[in-house]
């Protein structure tokens, strides 16, 4: 997979005095830090993704009939979400 990645030219020049330091790559780098980014990122469930949205959650305080109609809740949470 390409990857274009748009830095500032300074921060370039020190991207590529750092790689030739240790003798890398610069994709080598890049790969290395997306690695390790991936690797503390955690896998959220359907749920806690939901959860995280408002539309499941332990409150009982909501509206009673999530489970019936939990279509119409995500798309409103994911509507107010991405309103602009």
């Amino acid at each position: 997979m390409t990857l274009t990645v748009r830095l500032d030219p300074e921060l370039e020049r020190e991207l590529d005095a750092a790689c030739k330091r240790r003798r890398t790559t610069k994709s080598a780098v890049v790969t290395g830090l997306i690695e390790e980014f991936v690797a503390r990122e955690p896998e959220a469930t359907s749920y806690q993704v939901a959860a995280r949205l408002g539309v499941v959650g332990t409150d009982r305080s909501g509206p009673r009939d999530k489970a019936a109609n939990a279509k119409k809740y995500l798309r409103r949470a994911l509507r107010a979400k991405h309103r602009r």
